[in-house]
């Protein structure tokens, strides 16, 4: 064999072994099957969706409701303290005994109000068997709760002392401080309360908080699991059959207004060992068509490991442990924030990197491969999203509460394949310009100002 035959096979055999250690690329759409869950409106005016999913022994159900979120909150910490306390007591049961009788059905029980959020979370997951039993209980925290006043005065205690070890985290403080910037007046503002919210709060005032927003008309109960849909609308029927409530209607405050130009705070910490950076603007809300653009741009910029900040801060130059991006688009206008924990002495130079990502992806359209790669990723995360029972109801309640139509989720893939780079440039030059971003950065302000400075005028928050 000569040397050139021997060179030939050898090439070959390379090519052949990088293949067999890749993993397959398949350039198809991406095919979903959602399952149907109509909904039905109780007489009372709660409304009932039901999926039936029998690929697990267990059922999700999910209330949400309408209106008892912190963004409709009278005042910060109400809407979140009220949410808290509907496990600390409902029904004739103490919250020890909510816990532990969910423990005997084989349920858990989960409850939220999240920061920035329009709803207030009542769920509860458990064995499919004994789910008529471990539903009395979810319904009875959300109608029933007692708000006992020792049970409050310890929850309030803890809150103070989150509130403290919230200040004493740079990157938690680098995003609160980014949010109250960016939505101003707006109720998004506020992602704590402060000592003097909480102080001012009684069991009482959550008490007529309840009264008034956890209504039946402002309530959505979706079940999904093994589990009959006619049977479950009997059982709820009867157990929400007594569920009394007022006629609030939630209005959604007025729109924050983005700013005309770049703001850039500094969160003085003599002595950090590094400086937290939140770079971001404001969005849209979730039904705006820029959806789906700004899903790939975001994975284009910061989705893991192979994002662009990551390779760059982290791969490249060796200045980050971790670099991303995140977006969130809820019902109301939403928000874009670059995010990276920096070394000190790299703060000017790892800021004018991320000003010139969000640059070039307002300049340059995003090369064909790298969008692909960007509608695998976010596709990818879909499916593993429709794997999970519980996903698969937020997604139905979802779909229901945007008033999506029936098929919106199995379009969903084919939305994200049908986005050009001009679409994603397009969506980066109305609200990922870099000259518009607001610039928050926690750390040692004394060996810091100087490399802010170079971005504009700093302001000490």
């Amino acid at each position: 064999m000569t040397r050139r035959a021997l060179l030939a096979l050898t090439a070959a055999g390379t090519v052949a072994a990088e293949r067999k250690n890749r993993a397959p690329l398949s350039r198809e759409t991406l095919k979903v099957k959602f399952p149907e869950g109509d909904a039905v409106k109780l007489p009372h005016g709660a409304t009932l969706i039901v999926v039936e999913d029998n690929r697990l022994p267990i059922v999700n159900i999910l209330f949400r409701i309408e209106g008892a979120g912190p963004i409709y909150s009278p005042r910060p910490g109400v809407a979140e303290l009220t949410a808290e306390m509907l496990r600390e007591g409902a029904g004739g049961r103490t919250g020890k005994q909510l816990v532990e009788d969910a423990a005997r059905f084989g349920a858990t029980l989960f409850v939220a109000a999240p920061a920035i959020a329009e709803t207030s979370t009542v769920d509860g997951s458990g064995l499919a068997g004994r789910w008529p039993e471990w539903f009395n209980l979810v319904s009875s925290m959300v109608i029933r709760p007692t708000f006992p006043a020792d049970d409050f005065t310890a929850l309030r205690q803890r809150w103070v002392v989150n509130q403290r070890l919230r200040v004493g985290q740079a990157a938690t403080v680098a995003e609160d401080t980014f949010f109250h910037i960016a939505y101003g007046a707006h109720p998004g503002a506020t992602i704590m309360p402060s000592r003097e919210d909480l102080a001012a709060i009684t069991p009482e005032t959550l008490a007529a908080f309840h009264g008034e927003r956890y209504t039946p008309g402002n309530t959505v109960v979706l079940a999904i699991g093994k589990l009959r849909a006619g049977t479950f609308r009997s059982e709820a029927g009867k157990v929400l059959a007594d569920w009394k409530g007022g006629d609030f209607k939630p209005q959604l405050p007025a729109a924050p207004q983005p700013p005309a130009t770049r703001r850039v705070v500094l969160v003085d910490r003599p002595g950090a060992a590094q400086t937290e950076l939140v770079i971001g603007g404001l969005l849209f809300d979730r039904r705006d068509p820029d959806f789906f653009a700004a899903q790939l741009l975001n994975a284009t910029l910061g989705g893991g490991a192979s994002g662009r900040l990551f390779q760059t801060l982290r791969e490249e130059k060796g200045y980050a442990y971790s670099a991303s991006t995140v977006v969130n688009t809820p019902r109301f206008t939403g928000a874009w924030r670059a995010k990276a924990g920096v070394r000190t002495d790299a703060t000017a130079e790892s800021l004018a990197i991320i000003l010139d990502h969000l640059r070039r992806v307002c300049n340059d359209p995003i090369a064909p491969e790298e969008l692909d790669h960007a509608k695998r990723f976010v596709a990818g995360n879909f499916a593993l999203q429709l794997e999970q029972p519980g996903q698969v109801g937020t997604l139905s309640y979802l779909r229901y509460r945007y008033g999506f139509s029936n098929d919106y989720w199995e379009r969903y893939p084919a939305k994200l394949n049908a986005v050009s780079s001009v679409d994603v440039q397009a969506v980066a030059q109305k609200y990922f310009n870099p000259d518009r971003a607001h610039i928050v950065a926690v750390g040692d302000g004394a060996r810091i100002r100087p490399a802010l400075a170079k971005f504009g005028n700093v302001e000490a928050a």
